[in-house]
């Protein structure tokens, strides 16, 4: 695993700490699959009260796919 970049965002407003991770999926998986995945994979998360929520922000996608995907 690589090291995770760590700073200190003094413009934020609220007392909370954010991890941004990136998801892997195949070429074949559209953004909306993505985001109903992920959510479906957090919505199953239990037991951790320290998560307060989560929001894909940036779909990244293969330039080998075509544009229907």
């Amino acid at each position: 695993m690589s090291e995770v970049y760590e700073y200190v965002d003094d413009n934020l407003k609220v007392d909370e700490n954010c991890l941004t991770v990136d998801f892997y999926f195949t070429s074949d998986v559209n953004k909306e699959e993505a985001v109903a995945l992920v959510d479906n994979i957090m919505n199953n998360v239990k037991g951790y009260s320290e998560l307060l929520s989560h929001r894909p922000a940036i779909f990244t996608k293969s330039p080998f796919v075509s544009e229907d995907v």
